[in-house]
């Protein structure tokens, strides 16, 4: 009997018996073309048949099942094996495919072994075409430290912001919370191996440069309790939640609030949590210095202008750097009072 009246056979269903044994792989055909009657046969209404495809297939060789995924497996295949043989190995071979079904690695992500799940987040070309892959990874109970920083790095610098549903300040607190000391410190080790900018700090023995590469809930997690080195780098954080952990988490003295105060390189979240804390708005200095900067909330500005000196008050008039309203409100204030 050729090759070909004996896929007709098992195909057509006309002899049950060989149905069976193509079920079970006892058949003389190569893997190419066994592998995917198996997989049909496994839909099979004929329970025994079908019990013994997905038997046959769930026990197959290793190495058998890699090589007719890295060169002969379709969708359907890959689909099968993709979902139905959490063997390593062949979780390998269906993630390595570059045509592999991108919607299958969305279903595939929430249950890889680590090995693999790191594989998978090194498939930029996959996660950028497809994003809820990496929404669903983020659902895998075993993710590794690596895989967590290839997901926050993906968020943070190489997914847009409308492809992937952003981290709430809860959500972001919640990783910085489970961020062991350990995961930190790998963390920290691998942004080392980067170039240095600046200057070292001497507890992290990372430059400013290498801190901002961080991901956002290793960066939360250092900005509590951080020494004013750390303090001075991460409360200039393009993320607000990071630079307001600066301010929240911190006992700063009045010195280093005039100076974040004054500074035109935070973001204006920052200038509008400092007139919220009783201890530092009353400081006059500190007062002064949010009006003088042109990055404070116009409206926290003309609350401020009223407790302002004379002498401040003509400086003011004089500033160009503030807004016209500022500057308009200090001169009436000025004639007013001179």
């Amino acid at each position: 009997m050729t090759q070909e009246n004996l896929l007709d056979q098992i195909l057509s269903g006309s002899n049950r018996n060989l149905q069976v044994l193509a079920a079970s792989g006892l058949v003389p055909l190569p893997p190419e073309q066994l592998i995917p009657i198996q997989i049909a046969l496994v839909a099979s209404p004929d329970a025994e048949v079908m019990d013994k495809a997905m038997q046959a297939l769930q026990g197959i060789d290793t190495n058998v099942a890699t090589t007719f995924l890295e060169s002969h497996a379709g969708g359907n295949e890959l689909t099968f094996f993709g979902l139905n043989v959490p063997n390593p190995k062949i979780q390998e071979a269906v993630v390595r495919r570059t045509d592999v079904p991108r919607a299958l690695l969305v279903e595939m992500a929430p249950k890889l072994v680590p090995e693999v799940q790191e594989m998978l987040v090194l498939r930029q070309d996959a996660i950028l075409e497809e994003p809820k892959i990496l929404v669903a990874l983020e659902q895998n109970p075993a993710l590794t430290s690596y895989t967590k920083r290839r997901i926050w790095e993906f968020r943070e610098h190489l997914l847009p912001r409308d492809k992937v549903p952003p981290k709430s300040a809860d959500e972001i607190q919640a990783e910085a919370d489970a961020l062991s000391e350990v995961e930190l410190e790998e963390a920290i080790a691998e942004v080392r191996e980067k170039p240095a900018e600046g200057a070292v700090d001497e507890d992290t023995g990372l430059s400013a440069g290498q801190i901002r590469l961080l991901p956002v809930p290793a960066r939360v997690k250092l900005a509590r309790s951080a020494d004013r080195q750390i303090r001075a780098i991460l409360i200039r954080d393009a993320n607000s939640l990071v630079a307001l952990t600066v301010m929240t988490t911190n006992n700063l003295p009045d010195s280093e609030v005039e100076m974040i105060a004054s500074s035109r390189n935070v973001v204006p979240e920052v200038l509008a949590e400092i007139p919220k804390r009783r201890e530092w708005i009353r400081k006059y200095s500190i007062a002064k210095a949010l009006v003088k900067n042109p990055r404070t909330n116009l409206a926290v500005s003309m609350k401020l202008i009223p407790r302002m000196s004379v002498r401040d008050l003509r400086e003011l008039a004089r500033d160009k750097n503030v807004p016209d309203g500022v500057r308009s409100t200090a001169m009436r204030m000025y004639q007013a009072r001179r």
